[in-house]
């Protein structure tokens, strides 16, 4: 099978939304992974502190709440009660979310625990109602940024999408929400133009233009904003986007009440985009066949191009071998 395409010293920022158990069972179950002291800073916001891989924040997770919070802290305005009537509201429809500072690789198997301990303490994610429109978010760490590197990234990710969306099998509450919007036609159809060979300045340009919202399932805004925050200063989204050298790749569901789920499996859908992408001549062939599918009259409700890449991938050994052995364990059932 191919190589991984990086050692174990990138980092990897986690996000999990969730529902089902309190704060005080989430902070204390970071705590018995990674160490640490529990801070408080509201009904609505936590921080894990001084672990062995930084500071973790659990908050519930809308900027209004999370506002209301603030604002009892500092002007006492909510009595306890009201506060507690509040936060039940609060929690029927928008989620807790965990979210980990960046963690060396080598530290997921501690995340695969904390997932587990969880689970079992009624965590609920995705498929458990049909309001929980919850994701998992995964913020890897970019191991270069010359355009090159940026463009067969999001190339790669372009022609593995259709395969992507089919493997996780993701739900319907989240096609439904705007959060995780697949790029429009135009801009694909931009980027994976042999004539479109930009600078980096260019593509940051090209990319604000045509997605001028954090609202895309790989949303490249804190990378830009971590290579020149003044190009996202007049988003409307600017005080929500967070620049970072990493992906924000947004796509996957959050099944953490599956006891057969856990984040192994999205981030190796991802390490598959990866690998595709320090592939040149490989992506290059993919990308040919996936411009003339896109041409075919039932691209967008039939499910080949699904079946194609997927043999394409292993054809070309561009799977982990625990993503390899469970396709063929699915294809052989």
């Amino acid at each position: 099978m191919s190589q991984d395409v990086s050692s174990n010293a990138r980092h990897l920022g986690i996000e999990i939304e969730l529902a089902g158990v309190e704060p005080s069972v989430l902070t204390q179950a970071i705590v018995q992974q990674f160490g640490g002291e529990v801070k408080q800073h509201s009904a609505f916001e936590y921080q894990v502190v001084d672990s062995s891989a930084g500071k973790f924040i659990v908050e519930l997770d809308a900027a209004l709440i999370k506002q209301l919070g603030e604002h009892e802290q500092s002007q006492s305005v909510l009595t306890n009660v009201g506060d507690s009537l509040l936060k039940f509201a609060a929690e029927q429809f928008v989620p807790w979310e965990v979210v980990t500072p960046p963690l060396l690789l080598d530290d997921l198997p501690k995340v695969t625990a904390l997932i587990d301990d969880l689970r079992q303490q009624g965590a609920r994610g995705t498929r458990h109602a049909a309001r929980y429109a919850f994701g998992l978010h995964l913020n890897p760490e970019v191991t270069a940024t010359d355009v090159s590197s940026l463009l067969a990234h999001l190339r790669a990710y372009f022609c593995l999408y259709d395969w992507i969306v089919a493997k996780e099998q993701l739900d319907l509450s989240r096609r439904l929400t705007p959060y995780i919007d697949h790029f429009k036609a135009d801009y694909i159809d931009l980027v994976l133009s042999d004539d479109y060979q930009p600078d980096r300045m260019q593509w940051m340009r090209d990319y604000i233009e045509f997605n001028p919202t954090r609202n895309r399932s790989l949303d490249c805004l804190p990378l830009i904003a971590h290579l020149d925050e003044s190009l996202v200063a007049a988003l409307d989204d600017r005080d929500l986007i967070k620049p970072r050298p990493t992906f924000h790749y947004r796509l996957p569901n959050c099944d953490i009440d599956n006891p057969d789920w856990n984040i192994d499996y999205p981030w190796q859908l991802w390490r598959t985009v990866e690998r595709l992408a320090n592939a040149p001549e490989k992506l290059a062939k993919l990308i040919q066949a996936f411009v003339v599918d896109r041409k075919r009259l039932t691209h967008k409700i039939d499910k080949q191009w699904v079946a194609d890449c997927e043999a394409f991938l292993i054809a070309e050994d561009l799977l982990s071998d625990d993503l390899a052995q469970r396709i063929d364990g699915e294809r052989s059932a």
